[in-house]
């Protein structure tokens, strides 16, 4: 099956120099995080095409234990209208960016709402600096990608979430989950979820035999891509952490290497000695070369990976909405021609009140507008995936391009320092031997 992301242009992307004293002329260095994981697909930073620019900033831990959370400070400067100020800066915890994605999951249901970083219980236990650290740039990571996508940056709700005081945006979510468990509108979301926790009847909500007779077969395609896609890039990010890992332990294990080397010059004298020293210089320095190596791969490499699975898993998501949708307008119809056939039997039955006559009418009229409701539904979320998809598949196809770049880049400029440095060390050793 071919590629549907194949044929996507990759684009040139401009990174900060990086100096390296073990060389004259140095390669660009690997771009932030952020910076990563927010290009558009037309090559550019997401956030140069948005009408935003935030950032989230300033983590600051409260409490301990299961108790502890953290706040970061979200800033925000955009020329939109509709936005009282053009700057702001506001309070926000991980539990509102929650709300604020599972509001624009449930009022834009066919649209690939960005992914948050996952809950971790044990991490958050723990709290670790890089703990923080990694869910914050997730965080700025999540909020520009809503804040740049053609359909999400108009919602009221992201409004809210950037220019609200803590003490108002409280109240509105306490609003907003109040309405919602009240039951007085039912919203396309519930209705999906109702659907999903009955179950589907024919138990295919994602590879759907009977659903797939009336889907696209282009869209089959793309979503059985999508299927195969997600487990190839798991696999491809837990190897991604092994490799990671390994290299953090071959630095530590070269610079103990050196200082044995150092050791063990101390019991030798004249040119012995200083060639166990030099050696031993030369561990240390390429041991602190490839210590600064992992950790560059995990934002440049390790930490994209990661976001790509969770991304997949969105489109997934959306996916399963729409397999939703049609098992819905299925059953509608079903429900229809029961009715249909029940009203028919009724009124061939001699002696018949008309009350149930009448009765089997309004039940075939309310399941005919049913189907009309479940039709707009299946169809409004067709639309914006037909619409959604593509930009979700171009933008991850440049982005994944830029990522594999960097780590190119990354592994080059080790081995040429490395190189290096190993090229210094004979040279030390001819000389004078």
């Amino acid at each position: 099956m071919q590629d549907p992301w194949e044929g996507a242009e990759d684009a040139d992307f401009v990174t900060t120099d990086q100096t390296n004293n073990a060389t004259q002329q140095t390669e660009p260095g690997p771009p932030p995080y952020e910076s990563v994981m927010m290009s558009g697909y037309d090559g550019e930073p997401s956030t140069s095409r948005s009408d935003f620019q935030i950032e989230v900033r300033d983590p600051v831990k409260h409490g301990d234990g299961v108790s502890a959370h953290v706040s970061y400070k979200v800033t925000t400067k955009t020329k939109l209208p509709q936005y009282k100020k053009d700057h702001t800066e506001v309070i926000r915890r991980f539990k509102d960016f929650a709300w604020l994605w599972q509001r624009l999951q449930d009022t834009n249901r066919g649209i690939i709402v960005p992914p948050l970083p996952e809950k971790s219980a044990v991490q958050k236990f723990q709290m670790t600096a890089d703990f923080i650290e990694q869910r914050r740039r997730a965080l700025q990571v999540f909020i520009n990608r809503a804040a740049c996508h053609p359909s999400l940056k108009s919602s009221r709700d992201l409004q809210l979430f950037l220019e609200m005081s803590e003490d108002e945006f409280a109240h509105e979510v306490a609003r907003a989950q109040m309405e919602q468990g009240g039951g007085a509108k039912k919203t396309l979301a519930s209705t999906l979820q109702m659907f999903k926790d009955l179950g589907h009847s024919t138990a295919n909500l994602m590879s759907g035999k009977h659903d797939d007779e009336e889907e696209d077969p282009d869209y089959i395609k793309v979503r059985d891509y999508i299927m195969q896609l997600e487990a190839h890039l798991a696999e491809v990010h837990r190897q991604s952490q092994r490799m990671i890992e390994r290299q953090s332990k071959l630095g530590l294990s070269m610079s103990e290497f050196g200082a044995s080397m150092v050791a063990l010059g101390k019991f030798e004298s004249g040119t012995l000695a200083q060639k166990f020293t030099k050696l031993g210089e030369r561990a240390d320095s390429l041991s602190g070369a490839s210590q600064k190596q992992s950790e560059q791969l995990m934002t440049t490499f390790e930490a994209p990976l990661k976001e790509f699975v969770r991304a997949v898993k969105s489109a997934k998501s959306v996916m399963t909405d729409r397999s939703t949708a049609l098992g819905l307008l299925q059953q509608a119809r079903f429900d229809v021609d029961a009715k249909r056939t029940k009203l028919a039997k009724l009124r061939g039955t001699a002696g018949i009140k008309e009350e149930k006559v009448a009765e089997a009418e309004r039940e075939l009229n309310d399941a005919q507008h049913k189907v009309e409701n479940t039709k707009q539904t299946y169809e409004t979320i067709v639309l914006r995936m037909s619409q959604d998809l593509s930009r979700f598949q171009k933008e991850r196809a440049v982005e994944l391009a830029a990522v594999l770049r960097e780590f190119a880049i990354t592994q080059a400029q080790l081995a040429a320092d490395s190189s290096k440095v190993w090229q210094s060390l004979v040279s030390d050793m001819s000389s004078g031997s």
